[in-house]
């Protein structure tokens, strides 16, 4: 059965919300163990283009890759039908 493309939608959404909410607290927890530890923070800026406003450092790209994938792989498997 072929669901609705807003239940898609929500279910997309929420899961990316949800991957980004635990994907941001353990990045948390590894910045703080790193720092402690007297290692390089997660925080440093890894992509940085003045010019056009973007400054992201990796935990910064983790999160978005994580909040990304995990809805594009709802997106995927709640298409339904056959596949």
């Amino acid at each position: 059965m072929k669901r609705p493309t807003w239940v898609r939608l929500l279910l997309s959404f929420g899961a990316g919300l949800a991957s980004a909410l635990i994907v941001a607290v353990a990045i948390s927890l590894v910045d703080i163990y790193l720092t402690g530890q007297g290692m390089a923070p997660l925080n440093s800026p890894l992509l940085d283009w003045p010019d056009a406003g973007i400054h992201l450092n990796l935990a910064d790209i983790i999160f978005l890759i994580a909040a990304a994938l995990a809805a594009a792989v709802t997106w995927r498997r709640t298409a339904g039908g056959s596949g």
